[in-house]
């Protein structure tokens, strides 16, 4: 079960409250996952500690098998146009191959859409959509200093 009124837990500030938000947002029910073989489909894997989180409760609660399907490609890039990503050394996908991830995130099966396919399913290819975080390809040089507090104040 889902906690609708949990948001994104990517973007906690750390590690220890993504954990905890991870916890209230999710609810596994044994009686409905214990002894079955799992297709889970999530919108991104961006650091992986939220993904490995769920998997490890899902067997925890009794799945035999947990396989991930995610409805985009590895983010690879930091976004610097408003998606709080982390940096490229958060990102699991910046350093691991698919294999890789999967192994960390304890799964037995993992797949990514492909930038293709995902560029059709929206169903205007070529639209202009940013995909930096996903190609590294982006729109406007990014300054090698530039972080996600750059327009944050300090000490007022």
């Amino acid at each position: 079960m889902k906690n609708r009124y949990i948001g994104r837990t990517f973007i906690a500030p750390n590690q220890r409250e993504r954990d905890a938000g991870v916890r209230r947002k999710l609810n596994p029910l044994r009686d409905t996952i214990a002894g079955k073989r799992l297709v889970v489909v999530d919108d991104s894997i961006v650091r992986g500690t939220t993904t490995r989180a769920v998997v490890r409760m899902l067997r925890d609660v009794g799945a035999t098998e947990v396989h991930l399907r995610i409805s985009s490609p590895p983010y690879r890039w930091p976004c610097y146009y408003g998606l709080d990503t982390g940096t490229k050394g958060e990102l699991i996908a910046a350093g691991l191959d698919v294999n890789e991830v999967r192994d960390y995130v304890g799964a037995d099966s993992l797949a990514y859409l492909s930038l293709e396919a995902l560029e059709r399913s929206i169903g205007v290819p070529g639209a202009g959509f940013c995909t930096a975080c996903l190609t590294g390809d982006y729109p406007i040089g990014v300054p090698v200093t530039l972080s996600k507090g750059v327009l944050e104040t300090t000490g007022v």
